[in-house]
């Protein structure tokens, strides 16, 4: 039975990315079947109170729902223009939707939460693992449709994207995304093996870092900037917080950073020399004539500026940008998002209730942080959250249930599992193998 609960969680963060990334009402529902039937099975084994952080998720969600049904009733004075009803949300309806994806949203945390709980040693590593399969399947996708030539991508007629990796998400951005997330996951499980030296530790994992490097080459392949910067600040991240003990003393403890810092900015400008459709996107930065993302940004602020307390409610994002668009925003394409996922919530629900949303993220993701005592459990969640806040802040593919899905587990499984955990995995940063429990017969004195 705990095997059902666990191939319920692992088998959503291997299936989203094939259903369009779940972003889908029909891909939601596939999800969330498999979210209830894993809470129907962990829930009746275990029968187990759920810990005071789980039951803050649920509480959290509860108000948040609350808060999307009182913007659709229509109870309100009239709103001022351009949107005159007696209502907050400018699509009534839309509020039935963002509460279904709520209640998976927290029924997930509670499945990785009660997964966890029964299997406190593996659930990461088993997460960690189905995420390097999700990425594996995506990269072999994508580079069979290079090698074939095929002059689509697989779900969309997107020209814009012809030439990109995009794998079954039709967009770049999301592939890198993936790409990025699983080159954490496999740095983790490299870290995760016991080992004395380097040498040994490569012998014993390293096909993990092999992987890593292949999905280094396909998120390039992508042409993705964001995941590109995204995983850049991520990887020195991982390097800086899991450095070997010998650099954290001395004149090591403040040059090991900066070192750090400056070999991944030099490894960005020869990636960007080498791939040159990928240099010339970070070059295309600097062009005036072209939209940008601060041309998005800048019309959220107008829009926000107008409604900043309770915000314009679920879907409304695509007319509220049409309707305060800039005059370097070209209106012609729907702009159903700001490129910037905390600008969509504050659009969504006002600046207090997105307010109390980070917050309460933030605490969350505070007290996971010191439940943990393993470091490489630790590292991976840090670097996870800098790879999803990077994500959310440059585009909306944050929000898809294939990225959210790692993170999400990670964060809810390490909320719960046991600070002894930290002992079990001796990580290699000088640090010697646990020894085992001395023989009895090697204490006696040689005067028995």
């Amino acid at each position: 039975m705990p095997r059902l609960g666990q191939f319920c969680l692992t088998s959503q963060i291997v299936l989203a990315p094939l259903l369009l990334g779940g972003g889908r009402p029909w891909a939601m529902a596939v999800l969330t079947i498999l979210t209830g039937i894993g809470l129907i099975v962990t829930g009746w084994r275990s029968r187990a109170e759920l810990t005071p952080g789980i039951r803050q998720i649920i509480l959290a969600g509860a108000p948040v729902s609350l808060w999307l049904v009182l913007q659709a009733i229509p109870i309100w004075p009239i709103q001022p223009l351009p949107f005159d009803a007696p209502r907050i949300a400018l699509y009534p309806h839309a509020w039935q939707s963002m509460v279904g994806n709520i209640v998976w949203l927290v029924g997930t945390c509670i499945l990785a939460a009660q997964n966890a709980r029964s299997q406190s040693r593996a659930v990461i590593r088993h997460i960690a693992i189905a995420v390097v399969v999700s990425a594996s399947i995506q990269a072999v996708l994508a580079a069979f449709a290079d090698v074939m030539a095929i002059e689509t991508t697989y779900w969309f007629s997107k020209q814009s994207h012809l030439g990109d990796w995009t794998g079954t998400f039709a967009n770049r951005n999301a592939f890198g995304g993936l790409m990025a997330i699983a080159i954490l996951c496999c740095l983790y499980l490299f870290c995760r093996k016991s080992a004395t030296t380097t040498g040994q530790r490569i012998d014993h994992a390293g096909g993990w870092i092999a992987l890593a490097l292949i999905f280094t080459v396909a998120l390039i392949e992508s042409h993705s900037r964001s995941a590109v910067v995204a995983l850049a600040i991520a990887v020195a991240s991982f390097a800086i917080l899991y450095r070997p003990a010998h650099f954290q003393t001395g004149i090591w403890r403040a040059a090991y950073p900066v070192l750090t810092i400056i070999s991944m900015l030099a490894i960005l400008t020869l990636v960007a020399a080498m791939v040159p459709d990928l240099g010339n996107r970070f070059a295309e930065l600097a062009r005036l004539d072209l939209i940008q993302r601060d041309d998005a940004w800048q019309t959220a602020f107008i829009a926000i500026s107008h409604r900043p307390l309770v915000g314009f409610g679920p879907d409304a994002i695509t007319l509220v940008m049409d309707h305060f668009a800039t005059t370097g925003l070209n209106r012609n394409a729907a702009w159903f998002s700001s490129h910037n996922l905390w600008l969509d919530a504050t659009l969504v629900f006002g600046i207090p209730a997105t307010i109390l949303i980070v917050g309460f993220i933030l605490c969350l993701l505070i007290r996971a942080i010191r439940n943990t005592g393993n470091r490489a459990d630790r590292t991976l969640l840090i670097t996870l959250a800098i790879l999803s806040g990077i994500m959310a802040s440059l585009g909306w593919v944050a929000s898809l249930p294939a990225l959210i899905l790692p993170f999400l587990s990670v964060l809810s499984s390490l909320e719960v599992a046991p600070k002894a955990q930290g002992c079990e995995v001796s990580q290699y940063r000088g640090d010697h193998l646990q020894s085992s429990p001395p023989d009895p017969v090697l204490r006696q004195s040689h005067a028995d």
